[in-house]
């Protein structure tokens, strides 16, 4: 469906913070290989590595008011080469901050899977400055159509140009998402309604990017200086490699090991039958070798071999049974001529 461009900056709608929504709008994208979580303890280490995090909290204008003063002591990066040269883009659009927020991480994260429109965005961005990359946002109709397609029917259009704030759905609330994401070895937190990037500093060696986070957020949340927190309304998602690819390649791998181990156990039960037809065959050719070693053995001493035993046995036998046969003749006969001479007489 086409898009009037000269109504994107009059129609995005405000999105809920779900990371559930935000890894579908990911998908939308274009964004293989990665997924949106909830972060619900601070002080629980993360699995594996994170691209970066997005924070939500209620937008209050006084606070912002009175936090005037402090940022200009703030660590804001004004070098305008080190600006321009990382994505850093100022909401010029309303209700867009979730997705700058998603935009702020993916595209300062160099082993990302972008896809053909946010590639294209990243490369003719390239080099401008943060206002400028603000209205490419707003002006890519793929980017507005994926972000619209997941507000709340009941979502509010507010046009709010003073501070482009998303707003709540009912209340007329305006609520918030920053970024915190790790370039070049130092933490950075983007948020497009401020007009330089911050600066948090490296992070300490031996220690992940994730650590420095934690106590920077900590502080901002009041948790360390005992700040009593006047609104607990606010939401922390990390932006981490899919887990289901995660999962998929650990079971691919198993599936592997599997089929290595079948194989394997195939080889030993082959291997085992013929050990045991080749011991079979080495125990009757020892037999036989004894056999023989046994006949030298008697022929070298002289002694009549088994078969010349068993030969010079039966030759008695058989003359002793001949003469056992002519005796029972001659005793026939004899009984005949004694029966005659009877007779006769």
């Amino acid at each position: 469906m086409p898009v009037d461009i000269n109504r994107l900056t009059e129609g995005w709608l405000e999105l809920e913070s779900d990371p559930g929504l935000f890894t579908l709008l990911l998908e939308d994208f274009g964004v293989k290989g990665v997924q949106v979580e909830e972060i619900y303890d601070l002080q629980k280490s993360l699995e594996g590595p994170v691209y970066g995090f997005i924070f939500l909290f209620r937008w209050i204008e006084e606070r912002r008011s009175r936090r005037k003063v402090v940022e200009q002591d703030e660590s804001f990066v004004k070098d305008e080469e080190i600006v321009n040269n990382i994505f850093f883009a100022q909401q010029v659009v309303p209700n867009s901050c979730a997705t700058h927020a998603l935009l702020s991480v993916l595209l300062n994260c160099p082993n990302i899977h972008l896809g053909t429109t946010l590639s294209r965005l990243k490369m003719h961005t390239s080099g401008m400055c943060p206002e400028n990359k603000g209205w490419a946002i707003g002006n890519t109709p793929e980017l507005a159509c994926a972000h619209n397609s997941h507000a709340m029917p009941q979502a509010k259009r507010r046009q709010d140009k003073n501070t482009g704030v998303s707003t709540g759905r009912f209340t007329g609330e305006a609520f918030h998402f920053v970024s915190y994401v790790p370039i070049n070895g130092r933490l950075f937190e983007l948020d497009g309604l401020k007009p330089y990037p911050m600066d948090h500093g490296p992070w300490k060696e031996h220690e992940e990017w994730t650590e420095q986070f934690r106590r920077v957020i900590t502080d901002r949340l009041g948790m360390a200086t005992g700040e009593q927190l006047q609104d607990i309304r606010f939401n922390l998602m990390a932006v981490v490699p899919d887990r289901r690819l995660a999962i998929s390649h650990k079971l691919t791998m198993l599936k592997t090991n599997r089929q290595i181990v079948l194989e394997a156990l195939q080889q030993l039960v082959k291997l085992s039958h013929q050990d045991g037809n080749t011991e079979k065959n080495s125990h009757d050719s020892d037999k036989e070798k004894q056999c023989e070693k046994r006949h030298k053995t008697e022929d070298e001493n002289g002694l009549p071999t088994k078969t010349e035993m068993e030969e010079s046995s039966s030759i008695p036998t058989i003359n002793v049974e001949r003469n056992n046969d002519s005796a029972v003749v001659m005793d026939e006969s004899i009984s005949t001529i004694s029966s005659g001479k009877t007779e006769s007489r």
